[in-house]
């Protein structure tokens, strides 16, 4: 599954960040970014609608890399700069902008046919050069400031040359004309790559890392890509959160279901809001078979070809059942252990893990992030090792059965108050040891809790007891304000004994005044993002904020 384009407008905060600092740049503040986030997130998506929302005056260069020869690098870049130039449409290809461009940009056009002529005969990084030295050509000539989008950037590394990302960085530093917009999949490889490499005096990187899609927005989105779908708020709930809030999986999901909806109805007037709430979920049960459980579909073959390229790797048949244990509920390297039978290598193991980002520690916890992966391992993966079902027939029913438990068990919490999912949370803990609100701290096993009354509607108090410690804890399903910091912290000094622990948890965050005072007051602040991280962790589902 790529980094598809064609949503809407995901994350509108975060587009109109990101336009903000492009009209800066346009405006002479220069402001270097990068847009890191797993496949299928939107990055591409996100970048695309801060280029429209910026269309006048700069040059938009917009070259999505991949892995390919230097050839074929160079034919793409060339390509991407005349596309600029004339604000030619993606599918022309090279000849045809070669054409169009001859009169607007001569010296550029006859700098390509140049290098493509000698390409082959070059060095491979004087070729390189020559394709980074066509943009302050293109500049020179034009006489517009530059915008210039490398999407996947570390497919750089693909071309073979050691020396790439150094002579880029020259360039970031040296062409005050252009602003680099640099996106990448691999989160882990570009933060690296951007501080070693290319945070220069004259290039500094603001990160953007994308997070979880406005949950409004992404309604409105599955409105239109599945009709009727608003009236079946159960289904778009769910599909939501199980899918990470991943647009590339929900694309795939709802075409699927469209499919199905019409095929259902015969008749392409259908919409899925026709549907009984027991036809609307068979409908997706069937979906999420096609497209995960059965060997045919596009996230099935993904997360197949993942384990595949993971098993002919050192030590990848530990790889694989460290990710199997995961799946099924191992937090800690012991716990992994213990399901793996072996604690031999496992530390270099699960560092490899994260390395390719198919793992993430918390502290001293692991966890899968990509719901839709841990999904596949535990009802597809696992059975089948376990089994080595050949019966067609069979897997599905099982996976079937594993879908429809977490359904019902999900769509239960879901609708459970927020102080009686945080206690429930607080009585999974067993000592782990994660990283939150940027601190290292142990979660204690409790096995007494008590809930006060915090004075609103929406807010309670949580009191979590065990051997030696006690915490206090304010939930609220808003937003929290500065005045219920302060009256949670009477609460708090007004207890016997004293908490060892103050937490604040509330589903809309916290306004800054509340924040500073939380801070000093040193209490344990977890914001709804950290708190659907400890969800996952313990096998919940996420919150839509």
């Amino acid at each position: 599954m790529s980094d598809t384009t064609g949503y809407a407008d995901l994350r509108p905060a975060l587009s109109a960040h990101l336009a903000q600092r492009l009209r800066a740049s346009q405006e002479g503040f220069r402001h270097n970014l990068a847009v890191l986030g797993q496949v299928g997130s939107g990055k591409s998506t996100l970048v695309q609608h801060a280029m429209q929302a910026n269309a006048n005056g700069s040059l938009r260069i917009f070259c999505s890399m991949q892995r390919e020869s230097l050839r074929e690098f160079l034919r793409r870049f060339a390509s991407a700069l005349l596309r600029g130039a004339v604000e030619a449409p993606p599918e022309i290809a090279l000849p045809e902008l070669i054409a169009a461009a001859e009169r607007i940009v001569p010296n550029t056009v006859a700098a390509i046919q140049q290098l493509e002529h000698s390409a082959g005969t070059h060095a491979q990084v004087e070729a390189f050069l020559g394709a980074l030295d066509l943009v302050p050509l293109l500049h020179s000539e034009l006489r517009r400031p530059c915008l210039l989008v490398l999407d996947e950037f570390l497919h750089l590394e693909d071309l073979g040359l050691s020396h790439a990302f150094h002579e880029m960085g020259k360039r970031i530093m040296t062409w005050p004309f252009a602003t680099f917009l640099l996106t990448s999949s691999s989160s882990v490889r570009a933060r690296t790559i951007l501080h070693e490499r290319l945070h220069l005096l004259f290039g500094q990187f603001e990160i953007m890392t994308l997070g979880p899609i406005d949950p409004q927005a992404a309604m409105a989105w599955m409105e239109q890509a599945l009709p009727g779908s608003s009236r079946q708020p159960e289904l778009t709930s769910f599909l939501l959160r199980w899918s990470g809030q991943v647009p590339g999986y929900l694309a795939v999901l709802l075409t699927r279901l469209h499919e199905l909806a019409i095929l259902h109805q015969e008749t392409r007037q259908a919409t899925i809001a026709a549907l009984s709430r027991d036809q609307a979920r068979a409908l997706v049960e069937q979906a999420v078979w096609d497209v995960l459980g059965s060997p045919e579909g596009a996230w099935h073959q993904r997360c197949a070809a993942q384990i595949e390229r993971l098993v002919h790797q050192p030590d990848g048949l530990l790889a694989r059942e460290a990710l199997l244990a995961m799946s099924q509920g191992a937090r800690t390297t012991q716990a992994i252990a213990q399901q793996c039978g072996t604690r031999r290598k496992l530390p270099q193991v699960l560092r490899r893990l994260a390395e390719s980002e198919l793992v993430q520690q918390q502290g001293a916890c692991w966890m899968i992030p990509d719901q839709v992966f841990a999904c596949w391992l535990t009802g597809v993966l696992a059975p089948t090792q376990a089994n080595s079902w050949p019966d067609r027939a069979r897997a599905r029913q099982h996976f079937l059965e594993a879908f429809r438990a977490m359904w019902t068990g999900w769509h239960e919490v879901a609708r459970t108050p927020l102080i009686t999912r945080v206690g429930e949370l607080f009585g999974k803990f067993r000592n782990e040891t994660v990283l939150l609100d940027h601190k290292v701290g142990r979660l204690p096993a409790f096995g007494e809790f008590t809930t006060h009354h915090a004075g609103g509607q929406d807010a309670a108090y949580l009191i979590a007891a065990g051997e030696a410690r006690r915490w206090c804890c304010l939930v609220h399903e808003g937003q929290l304000d500065e005045t219920a910091i302060a009256n949670f912290e009477r609460f708090c000094r007004a207890q016997t004994p004293r908490p060892l622990r103050k937490v604040v948890i509330a589903k809309g965050g916290l306004d800054l005044n509340a924040k500073l005072l939380a801070k000093e007051a040193n209490m344990w602040v977890w914001e709804p993002d950290e708190m659907n991280l400890l969800f996952r962790l313990y096998g919940q589902p996420p919150l839509l904020c």
